[in-house]
């Protein structure tokens, strides 16, 4: 062991575990108490007898951990493990927004014991060390966990017999959780076997998803943006260890000894210790060009370590695309720059003739959706979904499942196309698949790529959602098989993951789990709606207080807002986009304003202040505020 590493020993398991850096040891007996680097965010393991009420379960182990706690439950999902668990459940608790807290709570069952873990810390904590927290907890392996292998098992062929199980699952599941439209695609030894179109592409029209009809992949597209990277590596345009500056002169972040250690490998390997703002995306975008986000990053910073710890910036892979392109056509803006790179060196290459960057959106095409209060699926304006066209090496790429499995052809074939022209070098395909940072025990980050292992199975994945479509691909390349499925329904992640534990199922004959997990997904959204339609009031009555927050309001990130009556209720209006709004009280010292329309759904709250002309909104590690500007109106 190394002599400066500290350990910690988990309850009932018989080996140690490694505490990630800077974490520290509060407590070792029982409750196992660790606190982060940062002294926000603490973690309890304990084990207990498993019991029918899981609530009472988790309440005694909070009493124990924390005596205080007093947190109501907001969302309690309960799934099967595919890691030897029996059962797994996880419980969020509603917190006062005010106090920018997170709470949630893990019981895994084995035979007749519980092991509880407690978190409980700062938003901005969990964004910092979300893959310490998964480390840790995943870590934990008491005696007689026997996690499932399909370990040198052959895939079987995908016959007709397995597209009829695949198809009849998929129609199934996507009626049962209600997503209005899903493409399939598989592919085995290099070609496509598998192609289907469930659904509609708008809800409430007859007109049918094919195989044909094109999605947002969202953050699918960063391996696409990495793969014409690594062409431009191949043509000695830079390396991966080529400083971004050298790319791109315009770059820099608000720390010059970082802007000048930032290579372009870290800008797609997530590993740099720059924090999410995507809210600085969603909000303004309207005339917002590549180089104005460009520009933006100069007031930016990491809040961690290079390598310390996985952490999502879809403004660093932005820069990372933009200054790959810059490289190929420098005598273009960037978004055109990248837009000619994106087509003339992977999409021509590998066929993908039905995908662009953004685009205009066809009636052809999949319409976004979100969810409203009563649960339907509506479609939302696909003007909010521009809000990526800045940022577009991150996730604007429209595409089909036909295109998709081009893609995932080429990456099975080890960088030839369907032809068998070499289109990327072995050397810098690969090297986009070595792990670059650790997310916990069998999930690192490679260079826009997922490097993961699932019940043995060593498989390379990226999903995407944008705020009206979820996307996800993998591939199992010991193997010959990858999948891409598209939706067109935001925060659709559980479907997804039943769907490629499906074909899991149906390849190498593994345990069935997939229904369980579409089933528990679909109990967890019901018990989500009607938490939220209990804690957020959109009624005449419980609303009439916003009339004193009518008004013109400015933040220097996010830009305008403007609250407005709106018949018996009100709405907000932001540069591009607009919702309804309700409020939620959770004491009479937390009240919040908060967007009802899909496909926000509850998910943005504008917290008050001690300023009544000053709103809130807490982005974790980023606070914004939003500011009155001129009289109030009534």
């Amino acid at each position: 062991m190394n002599k400066s590493q500290m350990y910690i020993t988990m309850p009932d398991a018989p080996l140690p575990v490694a505490l990630p850096g800077g974490w520290t040891v509060v407590h070792q007996g029982d409750p196992l108490t660790v606190m982060g680097p940062e002294s926000d965010l603490t973690m309890f393991f304990l084990v207990r007898p498993v019991t029918s009420d899981t609530e009472q379960l988790f309440r005694l182990a909070w009493q124990q951990a924390e005596p205080e706690f007093d947190l109501p439950v907001g969302q309690t999902v309960e799934l099967p493990s595919t890691d030897g668990w029996d059962t797994v459940v996880q419980v969020s608790y509603s917190t006062p927004e005010s106090e920018s807290r997170i709470a949630i709570a893990f019981a895994r069952m084995l035979n007749t014991r519980a092991y509880i873990t407690l978190i409980d810390g700062t938003k901005a904590g969990f964004s910092r060390r979300m893959a310490h927290i998964a480390e840790l907890n995943n870590a934990w392996k008491p005696t007689g966990l026997k996690e499932p292998s399909l370990a040198g098992i052959s895939p079987k062929a995908f016959g007709e017999d397995e597209q009829k199980a695949m198809s009849s699952f998929v129609d199934w599941a996507m009626r049962h959780i209600g997503i209005p439209g899903v493409a399939v695609a598989v592919v085995q030894d290099g070609n496509t076997v598998y192609a289907e179109g469930f659904g509609v592409r708008r809800a409430g029209e007859t007109d049918p998803v094919t195989p044909d009809t094109r999605f947002m992949i969202g953050s699918s597209t960063k391996p696409l943006t990495t793969l014409m990277m690594a062409r431009l590596i191949d043509r000695g345009h830079f390396t991966w260890a080529t400083p971004v500056t050298k790319v791109l002169p315009s770059f820099a972040l608000a720390d010059s000894d970082v802007t000048q250690r930032l290579e372009m490998r870290h800008t797609v390997c997530a590993c740099t210790g720059m924090p999410r703002r995507d809210f600085d995306l969603f909000f303004r975008f309207r005339g917002v060009r590549p180089e104005d986000r460009i520009a933006e990053m100069k007031q930016m910073s990491p809040t961690t370590g290079f390598g310390e710890t996985f952490q999502y910036s879809n403004y660093l892979v932005a820069a990372g695309g933009y200054a790959a392109a810059h490289s190929y056509a420098p005598d273009l803006d960037l978004g055109n720059a990248y837009d000619r790179s994106m087509r003339q060196l992977v999409f021509e290459p590998l066929g993908m003739q039905q995908s662009s960057v953004h685009g205009i959106h066809s009636p052809l095409d999949a319409a976004p959706h979100g969810r409203t209060f009563d649960g339907r699926c509506a479609p939302i304006d696909p003007v909010i979904e521009q809000f990526v066209d800045s940022s577009a090496p991150s996730g604007a790429v429209w595409s089909n499942v036909l295109d998709m499995a081009r893609y995932l052809s080429c990456e099975l074939r080890n960088g030839q196309n369907e032809h068998g022209e070499q289109v990327v070098s072995v050397d810098s395909l690969l090297a986009r698949r070595r792990s670059a940072v650790r997310i916990d025990g069998k999930t690192s980050y490679g260079l826009g790529l997922l490097l993961t292992e699932q019940q043995g199975l060593a498989q390379v994945t990226h999903g995407g959602n944008t705020l009206g479509f979820s996307a996800d691909m993998f591939f199992l390349p010991e193997h010959g098989v990858g999948m891409v499925v598209l939706t067109n329904l935001r925060a659709a992640n559980l479907f997804l993951t039943a769907i490629g534990q499906k074909l899991i199922e149906i390849l190498f004959e593994a345990e069935s789990k997939a229904e369980t997990i579409l089933t528990g997904a679909k109990k967890a959204l019901d018990n989500s709606l009607e938490s939220l339609r209990k804690r957020v009031k959109t009624d005449p009555g419980a609303t009439a207080w916003i009339r004193d927050y009518v008004g013109n309001y400015v933040s220097e990130e996010l830009g305008p807002a403007s609250i407005s009556r709106e018949g018996e209720g009100f709405r907000i209006a932001f540069e591009s986009w607009s919702s309804d709004l309700g409020v939620e009280e959770q004491s009479s010292e937390s009240r919040q304003i908060v967007l009802t329309s899909a496909p926000w759904l509850g998910g943005i709250k504008l917290q008050l202040t001690d300023d009544p002309d000053i709103l809130l909104l807490d982005g974790g590690q980023t606070k914004y505020r939003f500011v009155r500007v001129g009289e109030k109106r009534s």
